[in-house]
């Protein structure tokens, strides 16, 4: 949905919100929109940088369209947090996590995930323990796929986007969600094998399919899972 500004109009200052609703201004857009995020299910509003769009004008088309954003928004995945007690899925496996008193290494043993520390803490260890466990996983899939390629090792680095799984730039470096770690390992494996082919054909022409296939021949199934639960794992904080 868009509406066309007629006049152009003060643009100072472009702001972070409006009506409680992310701004993302946009150097492509020319009109106004609001557009769910595939991944994490937020409601955002596009401001375009070639227009001249005032704050009030802005406002206006938030409030006009605050049904479709309640409707939207009520469709968004709640937040999942970390806690005691409750189960997460690590590379397809299913642990508890525990909380144990006093000093201690985040490790896995048998089916639970034992954290131990302040309890204000629990969440943050986790996140670190996860971070590290999917770093371990995904540059060992990575370098085992570039070897298979004739490639040297490429440098791995686990980050937070919020927009992509992975992505490879023009240098061979690779970057990867750590969220991927709540996934299944297979899963896992086809975001390297697209990532490591982008090595070798830096665009998605049949030439890099044919080569992501290779790598994970159930490419086109678990590309689907992923748009099909990506959200959950972006849920977790």
């Amino acid at each position: 949905m868009f509406f066309r500004s007629k006049k152009p109009t003060d643009t100072a200052v472009i702001p972070t919100d409006i009506g409680g609703i992310r701004v993302k201004p946009s150097a492509r857009a020319r009109r106004m929109g609001l557009r769910v995020e595939s991944k994490t299910g937020e409601v955002v509003f596009t401001w375009p940088l070639k227009g001249r769009i005032s704050h009030a004008r802005a406002l206006q088309f938030v409030e006009s369209n605050r049904g479709w954003i309640e409707k939207q928004t009520a469709r968004a995945i709640p937040k999942k947090l970390f806690a005691p007690g409750t189960a997460v899925s690590i590379a397809g496996m299913d642990y508890t996590i525990v909380h144990a008193s006093g000093r201690g290494v985040t490790r896995l043993e048998d089916d639970r995930l034992i954290v131990h520390g302040q309890p204000e803490h629990l969440a943050r260890r986790i996140r670190d323990f996860l971070k590290s466990h999917a770093e371990e996983i995904l540059t060992m899939l990575t370098h085992e796929k570039s070897r298979s390629l004739g490639l040297k090792p490429a440098a791995v680095r686990v980050m937070d986007p919020k927009s992509r799984w992975g992505s490879c730039g023009p240098d061979g470096r690779i970057m990867y969600s750590w969220r991927l770690i709540l996934a299944p390992y297979d899963v896992m494996d086809y975001v390297v094998a697209h990532e490591v082919s982008h090595r070798v054909h830096m665009d998605h022409s049949r030439k890099f399919w044919r080569l992501c296939v290779e790598l994970a021949p159930q490419s086109k199934q678990l590309r689907q899972w992923l748009r099909a639960h990506g959200r959950e794992l972006l849920a977790y904080g």
